[in-house]
């Protein structure tokens, strides 16, 4: 029986949906689908690579491997065995075919029974990117035990900052990413083009996601700006410091592949985190910037590569649910051979 012959048109629909709802830079939403007789092949979509933001496509990369995990996890609840072979053409070029193909089995009474996989998939309807303050409270250490595994089923690797030098390092780092992108016009105009205003937009940066007012933030570690009226600089009124729990995930190297499988640990370390009541945002400035990547990378010991930190805690207590960020339709996505 072949991948083709396993996914029905219908099954097809739901499992690229549900890969639709993962996170991705600037909610690009940087992919595309195709079913084939081979199985359901993942590309990327390169008109949505972000020229200033993400030059070298390792944003997009890891956007599309958090898609792949959410498609994965479709398949999977299904009752169907998903295999991925990533750059299936050996060749790791974006453009050069697809970035990964899922060949779909039916399952056989030996596999062995995934019992996360139901919890994960369940979250990828409620996870959203929370850049408000959190609870002061800290995570318990089992909980973080469960992100360090959830990254390391991926073959990738989360470390939390706790030691106090290199929470500073990290700090800094940050706000000099930051500073340097939102000084740049080139970027500024790039986050415009990208951002949205209308309630019809079905990508893009919603403007409720930006949070002002007259008092500035008071983090140590510096939240993303996406406020793109006036000068740069997000705030809020607080009174207390943030001092937030901070992971890292990274991969032991580099290649485009490394970056495939660094999305889908991202996005399982996500999943988890939102499947425990857990509050999650990136702290991308630092990663973005070759420059800033690496001199983070040395202040770690120079021990794998880094590729996203990510800012983890308790939602407050009052907190409202949030909203989901819109998103492209299936038809927009999805191809059949």
């Amino acid at each position: 029986m072949t991948s083709s012959d396993t996914l029905s048109k219908d099954l097809a629909r739901t499992v690229v949906e549900t890969a639709g709802l993962a996170p991705s830079i600037h909610n690009t939403q940087p992919w595309r689908w195709r079913v084939s007789a081979t199985g359901l092949d993942l590309l990327a979509d390169l008109s949505r690579r972000l020229d200033v933001a993400d030059p070298d496509g390792r944003q997009l990369l890891l956007s599309c491997g958090a898609a792949l995990l959410h498609a994965r996890l479709a398949i999977r609840a299904a009752g169907l065995i998903p295999t991925v072979t990533i750059f299936p053409a050996t060749r790791d070029d974006l453009d050069a075919g697809p970035l990964a193909t899922i060949h779909i089995s039916p399952a056989t009474s030996a596999q062995p029974a995934d019992p996360d996989n139901d919890m994960l998939l369940a979250a990828t309807r409620h996870r959203r990117t929370d850049r408000r303050p959190f609870d002061p409270r800290t995570l318990e250490p089992e909980a973080l035990r469960a992100l360090r595994r959830a990254a390391e089923v991926e073959a990738g690797w989360l470390v939390s900052l706790d030691d106090a030098d290199l929470r500073i390092d990290t700090s800094v780092l940050i706000a000099r990413a930051d500073w340097l992108e939102n000084h740049d016009p080139a970027y500024r105009a790039e986050l415009t083009a990208w951002s949205r205003t209308t309630a019809d937009a079905v990508d893009g940066i919603p403007r409720d996601v930006v949070i002002s007012s007259d008092q500035p933030r008071q983090s140590e570690f510096t939240i993303r700006d996406f406020n793109v009226v006036g000068e740069p600089g997000l705030a809020l009124h607080q009174t207390d410091v943030e001092r937030p729990m901070v992971v890292l995930i990274g991969t032991d190297s580099d290649t485009p592949a490394d970056r495939l499988r660094a999305g889908q640990a991202m996005e399982r370390v996500l999943l988890t985190a939102t499947a425990r009541g857990i509050a999650t945002s990136p702290l991308g400035q630092a990663v973005d910037l070759e420059a800033t990547r690496e001199l983070l990378r040395h202040s770690i010991g120079g021990l794998g590569h880094i590729q996203m930190i990510i800012r983890v805690g308790y939602p407050l207590p009052d907190a409202e649910p949030l909203e989901a960020t819109p998103r492209r339709s299936v038809d927009d996505i999805l191809r059949f051979e």
